[in-house]
């Protein structure tokens, strides 16, 4: 009988272990992406991942691409802006700002050509203080027809963006390895003295 109990104990080790294992995989090589195509032209944000342990770097990545044929400007005035936002609840926390081609007329891709950028986030907002855990957006935008001061012309915003997760130390898995083990060592506590 005892035989019996040590390898059905051995089983839901081996099986726990294998949770632990291919949950951690999942998590550590998801990549969140999502793209929006407007007149030809496709905005694409992605993440690494889309669950972080609090205190890891986001890596992001945006990048604009010309779907169509010609050559295309993008944005008019000074010059064309790439940012990188982070908000939580609608509120930016944090905002990388790329200007591709200071003084110039925009953003002008060939038919086919990209340009991208890609930026570590560090997980603290714009006073330098780490986040707190929760969900947030990370945002790639680009400010189509950038306000021209010498005719008063406004500007179209294109955004798109991922959701990501930030959990607290330790992380889920850990928390759930450590239940899993003292649910095991009840268990066999309890088996010992029947």
């Amino acid at each position: 009988m005892r035989d019996k109990r040590n390898k059905s104990l051995r089983k839901m080790v081996c099986a726990g272990i294998a949770i632990l294992a291919i949950a951690g995989f999942a998590k550590a090589n998801l990549v969140d992406s999502n793209s929006v195509v407007l007149d030809g032209i496709e905005y694409y944000i992605q993440t690494n991942k889309s669950v972080y342990d609090l205190g890891e770097d986001v890596q992001m990545l945006y990048r604009i691409t010309n779907l169509t044929d010609e050559e295309v400007l993008i944005g008019c005035s000074r010059s064309g802006e790439f940012n990188l936002w982070v908000q939580k609840d609608g509120q930016t926390i944090w905002a990388l700002e790329h200007w591709f081609i200071w003084f110039s007329p925009g953003v002008e891709l060939l038919a086919g050509e990209l340009q991208e950028i890609s930026h570590n986030w560090d997980m603290k907002d714009d006073d330098g203080v780490l986040v707190e855990a929760g969900i947030y957006n990370v945002v790639g935008v680009m400010y189509n027809e950038p306000w021209n001061y010498y005719n008063n012309r406004g500007y179209t915003i294109t955004e798109v963006g991922v959701s990501i997760t930030i959990i607290p130390e330790p992380g889920s898995l850990t928390l759930l390895g450590m239940g899993f083990v003292s649910l095991l060592i009840y268990k066999k506590r309890k088996n010992l003295h029947i």
